[in-house]
């Protein structure tokens, strides 16, 4: 019985999270035109050729099941008499708190920091997190990681929100970067505060948290000369300049 209520606990803070993600993607999605459709190139008042139409009924599923979920779980006893960080904490390490904070790193990653921040700052911040939040398996690493990783996104979409000012000044990289180093600080501190030690893997993530992205970024653009995202962020746009006026003419003088 106490094994069915405890599921039943769980059941209800999986409903609210569910809940909320179902009203957030609606609201995204009524952004959508829905009485003003466009079929094929041709402008149609008909609601059933509208983009938005399977969206809505996908979110809306989702919804109603969600608040299904809710009622089930608070039938079965799952309602909790008060809420407490340890419950919560447990709930969000073991339930479904995992898959939720993953999803939350990708909105932010993509819809926030990519378009407006340094690819090697904002891929090293987000990377350093994960790795950070799911190795130790711990709420207060994934807390912590989660605050670094939503203050630059943050800050770049009230800031840098219209796409003309992605490019503008480097602020929005400096808040980035500045998060990155107080993230593995303090996340390092917790860790040598809880086991008395550092783990072989804390030395390093930093390190290739920082190393990786940029690798990839100088591979994409000047291998294979591919587009990158914000060539004029912090990190890159001084790597493009040394590579083509550094770099580039020594190499040719060599030859």
């Amino acid at each position: 019985m106490r094994d069915k209520t405890e599921l039943r606990r769980k059941d209800f803070y999986t409903a609210l999270v569910l809940i909320g993600l179902s009203l957030f993607f609606l609201y995204k999605t009524s952004e959508i035109p829905f009485f003003e459709a466009n079929a094929a190139g041709v402008e149609s008042g008909k609601w059933y050729n509208s983009a938005a139409l399977v969206p809505y009924a996908v979110f809306v599923a989702m919804l109603v099941l969600s608040v299904t979920l809710l009622v089930i779980a608070i039938k079965g006893g799952g309602k909790p008499t008060h809420l407490s960080f340890e419950q919560f904490s447990g709930w969000f390490v073991q339930g479904g708190g995992k898959v939720t904070l993953i999803a939350v790193y990708l909105l932010l990653y993509i819809f926030a920091l990519v378009p407006r921040i340094d690819f090697t700052i904002a891929s090293a911040l987000v990377f350093a997190a994960l790795v950070f939040s799911f190795h130790e398996d711990r709420f207060r690493p994934m807390l912590l990681g989660l605050f670094f990783v939503a203050v630059p996104s943050f800050y770049a979409l009230v800031v840098h929100l219209p796409r003309a000012e992605w490019t503008k000044p480097h602020d929005d990289d400096w808040v980035g970067l500045i998060s990155f180093i107080l993230l593995c600080i303090s996340v390092m501190t917790e860790i040598r505060l809880t086991h008395g030690r550092f783990p072989f893997y804390a030395k390093l993530t930093p390190f290739i948290a920082a190393f990786l992205p940029l690798l990839l970024v100088v591979t994409m653009a000047f291998g294979f000369r591919q587009n990158v995202p914000n060539r004029t962020g912090l990190i890159f746009q001084n790597v493009e300049y040394h590579y083509y006026v550094t770099i580039k003419p020594w190499l040719a003088g060599k030859s």
